[in-house]
């Protein structure tokens, strides 16, 4: 080597003597205090090193701290001989170039002084594995190993009496890199494998210190814990066979299955679009039938209103008329018009034509005028009723024209529906297809039933219907038995279509159409009534049947105020038979007959108090104070012989309310002599009237 480069070297030792002497205990008081450095220190010290290591003098733990700059992290070139502190990075090529460099010289030296020794070779090869230990420790682990250093060294007093003699020990860098690698090298396996604190040679001592009964015990338990997790395995590898048999034989069943789910699915399939085509049909016809039926029930309705009206009309002018012949022959008047002698004039001829009627069938010495029904029309009235109704019918007939047979006959709806019930009776049950069968159905029953009524002279029965006939045949099975019948969802599928559909009908019909004076009427909805009690299982707490009971005494109460009327006069007491006022009371006492038609089907409470309380004590009774005795005692006879049998009871309520009628009664007995021959037939009807009222 020459000259120069032993100049160099001398130069580059006199920049570095700033490093080698500054503050070298900083870095190790910090690391004793366990404060972590921060990234500038780090640094710093690495450059040290890394200059030391080329120097190949005395590593410094700590050079002068240079604030840290700001900037780019980028590796600026460096110059030989360049002793800036602004560099971030360092360029390895030129460290390595002075490090071979230095390691050239020392290599001469050493030579030519044959001062290479052993020492020297044994410092390069602890630098190196201290070099390889920082390689493999983190600097929490090196602050962790300090940290126990300091603990150690001031809470481990030494055993020395004399305190003077302890000396505290200066820790290289290079022994707590030792330690603390070794630390760590220790824990982690510990960690891995148990957790436990214990060290090799602690659980070595532990093993080999055990006694045969406790290596016994040991190895018995062991073998116990791993005869249960053999059994244990045992049983998993039995239920997991027994799975595998399970799943091949329902794998089996499944492929045996597959074909009648197939056809199933399809089933299903057609049902489902079957279904929803039905119900979009009748969703789109129902409005066309509901007004069809409210426009069959309006042509009833009007007719019905005609012939009230009439009825009523006649009574005013007849009224006007007694009241205007019971005025002096001076002071009365003639009609007021026209039309009040057209319709005298109507009226007149329709009693006639009745009568002559009546004299055809000898019934003209039972009957009393007033008991009639005057319900007679002129042919033009009754042809114009005629084609309102067949022009509903036409109407009728065209709604479903445009429709396959499958969704408007309630035979084939139903034949859709049963056998749905006969593939999958379960699956039937669960779509509730009894409860919605009615509703379908609905539609189809009032389109059937457009012109059917219950008050018409001639009517067709229910049972002789299309839709009754298919549901009553609907499931049927030649071998059905009370125990079957019991279970079956669709046994009540026809009293259901008959409380839904046919009562709220019904309900209508004696709203707008029933005429309570009209004893041929109510005859025939009470027959109508009784026989759908009779025959069918309704319910008393039915909603629809209520109604049409609220119907009924709504329509008894108003014609209990718009049609009872008898004029009181003096004078026409001497009358015949044929007077006003003898018509009149023959109406109210009709009207009487027929509240207590209902007998038996009403409630015996109100049904009393219209027939007893209002009727006979308000209107019948006061007209019959102003009869004669023979004549009052006869109508007196009627009234007792119309009431029920079951109201006569002794000490029952109907005998309270008929106490006005036993006192007139006992009174008009005793004002009559009973030897008089006018009055001997007269006297045993009214006893025969006491008796009869528990009252002789």
């Amino acid at each position: 080597m020459s000259d120069e480069d032993e100049q160099e070297g001398d130069e580059d030792d006199d920049r570095d003597e700033k490093h080698r002497f500054s503050k070298p205990e900083h870095l190790k008081q910090m690391l004793e205090s366990g404060s972590i450095p921060d990234a500038a220190m780090i640094h710093a010290v690495r450059k040290r090193r890394q200059k030391a290591r080329e120097q190949g003098d005395f590593i410094p733990v700590e050079e002068p701290k240079e604030p840290a700059k700001k900037g780019s992290r980028l590796a600026h070139e460096d110059v030989e001989g360049d002793n800036s502190d602004d560099e971030e990075r360092l360029d390895m090529t030129v460290a390595t170039a002075k490090k071979e460099r230095e390691e050239r010289r020392e290599q001469f030296y050493a030579v030519e002084n044959n001062d290479y020794t052993d020492e020297d070779s044994d410092r390069e090869m602890h630098e190196w594995e201290n070099q390889q230990i920082r390689k493999g420790v983190t600097g929490a682990q090196l602050v962790s190993a300090q940290h126990d250093a300091v603990l150690s060294r001031f809470m481990i007093k030494p055993a020395a009496t004399n305190a003077l003699e302890y000396v505290q020990e200066q820790q290289s860098t290079s022994t707590l890199l030792e330690q603390a690698y070794a630390k760590s090298a220790l824990q982690k396996p510990q960690q891995i494998l148990s957790g436990s604190t214990k060290t090799k040679k602690e659980k070595a001592k532990t093993a080999s210190m055990r006694t045969p009964k406790e290596i016994q015990d040991a190895i018995q338990t062991r073998l116990t814990k791993l005869r249960e997790v053999n059994e244990k395995h045992r049983s998993d590898i039995e239920r997991i066979v027994s799975n595998l048999k399970a799943l091949k034989i329902e794998e089996l069943d499944c492929t045996q299955k597959a074909p009648a789910a197939a056809a199933k699915y399809r089933f299903y399939q057609e049902m489902k679009c079957y279904a929803a085509d039905l119900v979009d049909c009748l969703a789109e016809k129902t409005p066309v039938i509901n007004d069809l039926e409210k426009r069959t029930l309006q042509v009833w309705s009007k007719h019905q209103h005609f012939l009230i009206e009439r009825r009523r009309q006649d009574v005013r002018d007849q009224a006007k008329e007694m009241a205007e012949a019971s005025k002096p022959a001076g002071a009365r008047r003639g009609a007021d018009s026209e039309e009040q002698i057209r319709r005298a004039a109507e009226r007149e001829g329709r009693r006639t034509r009745r009568r002559c009627e009546r004299e055809k069938n000898d019934m003209l010495i039972t009957h009393l005028d007033g008991m009639s029904s005057d319900d007679e029309t002129s042919d033009r009235y009754q042809e114009q009723i005629k084609n309102n109704f067949d022009q509903i019918q036409r109407e009728s007939e065209a709604i479903f024209s445009d429709v396959n047979d499958d969704f408007y006959k309630v035979e084939l709806i139903l034949t859709k529906f049963h056998a749905w019930r006969k593939t999958d009776m379960d699956s039937y049950k669960d779509a509730f297809v009894s409860l919605c069968l009615p509703k379908v159905l609905g539609p189809l029953v009032r389109l059937e039933m457009l012109n059917w009524s219950p008050l018409l002279e001639e009517y067709k029965d229910i049972e002789k219907m299309n839709w009754y006939s298919a549901c009553m045949l609907y499931a049927w099975s030649e071998h059905e038995t009370e125990e079957t019948l019991r279970l079956d969802p669709d046994v009540n599928l026809v009293p259901t279509i008959i409380e839904k559909i046919l009562l709220p009908k019904v309900a209508d019909i004696v709203n707008q159409c029933w005429d309570p004076l009209s004893t041929t009427q109510t005859l025939r909805l009470i027959g109508f009534i009784n026989r759908l009690g009779r025959d069918f299982p309704l319910k008393d707490t039915s909603k629809q049947l209520q109604q049409l009971f609220e119907k009924i005494l709504e329509k008894m109460k108003l014609s209990l105020e718009n049609d009872v009327f008898i004029p009181i006069f003096p004078k026409q007491v001497q009358e015949a038979k044929t007077s006003f006022f003898q018509r009149q009371f023959c109406s109210g006492l009709k009207l009487f007959r027929n509240f207590l038609s209902w007998q038996g089907i009403l409630a015996d409470r109100p049904l009393r108090e219209m027939a007893i309380g209002l009727l006979l004590n308000r209107y019948l009774l006061l007209a019959m104070r102003v009869c004669t005795a023979n004549d009052a005692i006869s109508k007196a006879y009627i009234i007792v012989n119309t009431l029920p049998t079951v109201w006569l009871q002794p000490e029952s309520e109907t005998l309270q309310n008929l106490q006005l009628l036993i006192t007139y009664i006992k009174q008009t007995l005793d004002t009559i002599d009973a030897n008089n021959p006018l009055y001997m037939q007269a006297c045993d009807k009214a006893k025969q009237i006491l008796q009869r009222l528990h009252s002789y």
